[in-house]
């Protein structure tokens, strides 16, 4: 993020001036009447006031339990099992098995930050009206009306990522509704609306936003085309409660693909847009993104709202250490092999590297049986030269089989039996080349803490990670644990494959050309054009290795579940579908033990403990301790 991370520079002042009014409410404490002084009896009494409320409102992603530092490898990560994690840490092993511990401080936080974001976005709009009745002239009605659709928009992005609480039957529980500022404490105990009442909120808030937002195409802001995506989405995820809203979701994505102007990448772009280049950043193809910027002034997430990601910290790749110590007489007087363990030259790109992906995902992408199903121990490179620099080419160790690298590069290159799209995610340990701190070329490596571990394949994630140096230190090679990757929230890709969801039982043939446009594009051909990678039919294998995984004769599924990797989407697809079990039974197990799939309880996360002590309104979902 370029531009607004100018706007977020006062955020931090600017959350407590707006709780601080919000809570003081109607005092008369102040008797102020210069528009120019803040004070709670006029407050906002600017236009530039009005803004620095509505720029409150885009502060609520990037906020501890959100993007900046939880939401993906603490949280979706791990209801969805895109990640594991090199041992069964603390609450994250809960998660894991898909029964979160009421006392998580990561779900705790991430319910604290939702219901942060909602009540900010709704000061927003109340200080719009506010304004508007107050002070507004004529000349600043339209800025108002399109600060209010912006102001909507993030109320229901919000809500939209509160699914994570939602239970999944309509009539039960899903968010506390935050339609008014609440002024007093009582006023903030909210107990929690039904799943349809959730959702018909958001509806609501959305299609009133997209009007306001017409014409307006800022890639900071809300947009026009954000709104319409992002409503395209909800109607697909609430159609099981509101069916009737198929036909306007049918009109909506038309629209979308039809008149946005967007179009799909090209492959040339596809390949780096994940992972902070600033050229690919919103791009052709994206309709919302959430912007980030490496915060040089602040190391790691852990001072609160920042303008960069410390996600990628936790899932950072370990890579292989070219300064590893060798000495001959010592480290080389033994062959590896000969001892218990592997030996251990990894080293670490951040802080952290909890997490790497989960070897289930690596299959499902299509690579299996290069060098069996294992990571190969490491010998001695007879042909190392301490004399000459160290290099992935001049290193005291290779692999037992000197082959193995060449034959996982044969066999990730072969897109008839591999998904390309593997390659965006994950790099693999002893194969794929990454940069080290100083700049220099080596391969991606492992944890120690797995090193006695060789049937655990231990791929890293690629997908928002640092792919031309390491997550912390200084520039050019580091990023002081503060990631400038953008995440995308909407893109055309997505809504294709939602449009193709929709019109497969009417239209099947019509859905198949969308699945494979995207599925062209992943394997580096135009998009509108036959490839000879076409799918021929709905129910074609898919490259999944698993003939017993459920994705394997399902092309829709497959490609949802291939093209938005690490996005942190699948993980709706998971509930709506309600394919939680067989997925459990894909996955098996996780570094916490076996998965145990409960029943619809594990589509939910509960309402945090705090919570439940501090709000005698709050509900319990079902299946958890303290249900009311």
């Amino acid at each position: 993020m370029k531009k607004f991370s100018i706007m977020k520079n006062g955020v931090s002042s600017t959350l407590v001036l707006i709780m601080t009014l919000a809570i003081a409410g109607c005092s008369d404490f102040f008797d102020i009447t210069n528009k120019q002084t803040l004070s709670t009896d006029n407050f906002p009494a600017t236009l530039e006031q009005v803004d620095l409320v509505l720029t409150s409102s885009y502060a609520g992603p990037y906020g501890i339990g959100l993007y900046a530092f939880y939401w993906f490898p603490m949280g979706i990560y791990l209801f969805d099992h895109t990640t594991n994690t090199y041992g069964s840490y603390d609450e994250r092993g809960t998660s894991m098995d898909n029964y979160t511990d009421l006392n998580s401080r990561y779900t705790t936080q991430m319910y604290v930050d939702i219901c942060k974001w909602a009540n900010l976005s709704t000061t927003a709009i109340e200080a719009i009206a506010y304004y508007g009745e107050t002070y507004a002239g004529t000349g600043e009605l339209d800025q108002l009306k399109y600060m209010r659709g912006q102001a909507l928009f993030n109320r229901a992005l919000a809500y939209w990522h509160g699914q994570i609480f939602f239970e999944t039957d309509p009539d039960d529980w899903g968010f506390p509704i935050f339609d008014q500022v609440a002024t007093d404490l009582e006023g903030m105990k909210r107990a929690r609306a039904t799943v349809t009442d959730t959702w018909d909120f958001v509806i609501i808030d959305l299609e009133t936003a997209i009007p306001l937002l017409a014409g307006h195409h800022d890639h900071y802001r809300a947009s026009e085309w954000a709104a319409k995506g992002l409503l395209a989405k909800v109607y697909m995820q609430s159609l099981y409660i509101f069916p009737a809203n198929k036909a306007k979701a049918k009109a909506l994505m038309e629209e979308i693909i039809q008149a946005s102007g967007k179009e799909l990448a090209p492959p040339e772009v596809y390949q780096d847009m994940f992972y902070g280049n600033e050229a690919h950043e919103f791009n052709a193809e994206s309709l919302y993104e959430l912007s980030m910027t490496t915060n040089w002034n602040q190391n790691g997430p852990w001072e609160g709202y920042t303008t960069g990601s410390g996600m990628p910290m936790v899932m950072a790749p370990w890579y292989m250490d070219l300064n590893i110590r060798f000495r001959p007489g010592v480290e080389g007087a033994v062959d590896p092999l000969t001892k218990q363990y592997d030996v251990i030259t990894s080293k670490k790109s951040s802080e952290w590297g909890n997490n790497f992906i989960h070897d289930a995902n690596i299959k499902r992408f299509g690579f299996d049986a290069a060098g069996g199903d294992s990571v190969p121990r490491r010998t001695l490179n007879t042909a190392y030269d301490p004399n000459l620099p160290r290099s992935v080419d001049n290193y005291p160790y290779r692999t037992q089989d000197p082959d193995y690298r060449q034959k996982s590069l044969n066999l990730k290159n072969n897109r008839d039996l591999v998904d390309p799209r593997l390659m965006l995610c994950a790099g693999q340990p002893y194969v794929d080349e990454y940069i080290n701190e100083s700049g220099n070329t080596t391969y991606y490596d492992r944890s120690l803490e797995v090193n006695n571990r060789p049937d655990l394949l231990t791929w890293q994630h690629r997908k928002f990670t640092n792919i031309r140096g390491v997550e912390m230190g200084p520039a050019p090679y580091g990023k002081n644990q503060s990631s400038d990757a953008n995440y995308p929230i909407v893109r055309l890709a997505d809504i294709y494959l939602l449009y193709a969801e929709l019109i497969k039982e009417d239209n099947p043939s019509l859905a198949l050309e969308y699945i494979n446009r995207v599925h062209r594009r992943a394997y580096g051909f135009p998009p509108d054009d036959p490839s000879p990678y076409d799918y021929t039919g709905l129910t074609d294998r898919t490259r999944t290795a698993d003939e017993q995984d459920h994705l394997a004769y399902d092309v829709l599924r497959y490609e949802r579940w291939a093209e938005l990797f690490a996005e942190g989407q699948w993980w709706w697809d998971v509930r709506r579908w309600k394919i939680g079990p067989a997925e459990a039974g894909y996955f098996v197990e996780t570094r916490h033990g076996a998965i145990t799939w409960k029943g619809d309880e594990s589509y939910v996360q509960p309402i945090p403990q705090l919570e439940l002590e501090r709000n005698e309104n709050i509900q319990q979902s079902a299946g958890y301790p303290g249900v009311r």
